[in-house]
């Protein structure tokens, strides 16, 4: 379990990164989003840190092929204040999915002020409104053209803004409140 409250506690600098967050699914679509950022100019300045379970030998021989293994970083396991601490002092959030059922990450990160990178799904643009920047899933250089706006727009961003006001709109005491409604609607 990898805990701390800087990002020196967790073996990281202070320089700038993208953040990647769960599992690496094929419909997570985490091979393009590393494929993206071995391609991306901004990469050499701009770690990307990644948490999850271990490597698997393909994404290691792809973070090799695309030479790129010296700027990125795997936190295996972390808690969750360990995970608000990178969400506080990431560039962007990359949410790269090709589906998602509801998507808890990205309200996490624009909790924390976080700017988010994101394919435009359905469940994205319904979770998360016009706040995060996003992709089209159908053109290569769509997600690369994201990375440079995030890192043109910074932290402090208006649409960053929003997606705090925005992340503030969703509680899980209001998640517990109308599934309890609905239930008893149902009696």
């Amino acid at each position: 379990l990898v805990r701390g409250t800087a990002l020196s506690d967790i073996g990281l600098t202070d320089a700038p990164f993208l953040l990647y967050v769960g599992s690496r699914a094929h419909y997570k679509n985490f091979a393009a989003m590393i494929t993206a950022y071995g391609r991306w100019k901004g990469s050499r300045d701009v770690r990307l840190v990644v948490v999850g379970p271990d490597w698997t030998l393909d994404e290691l021989n792809s973070i090799e092929d695309l030479g790129i293994e010296d700027r990125v970083d795997l936190l295996s396991i972390v808690d969750d204040d360990t995970l608000c601490v990178l969400y506080n002092h990431a560039l962007a959030f990359v949410y790269p999915s090709l589906y998602e059922g509801f998507g808890i990450p990205l309200l996490e990160a624009m909790a924390c002020g976080c700017p988010v990178i994101a394919s435009k799904i359905d469940t994205a643009v319904e979770v998360a409104g016009d706040c995060p920047i996003y992709f089209d899933l159908e053109h290569n250089d769509s997600m690369i053209a994201a990375f440079d706006v995030a890192m043109n727009e910074g932290r402090k961003s208006p649409r960053t803004r929003r997606g705090i006001q925005h992340a503030g709109k969703f509680s899980w005491d209001k998640c517990a409140r109308g599934t309890l409604e609905v239930y008893r609607s149902l009696v």
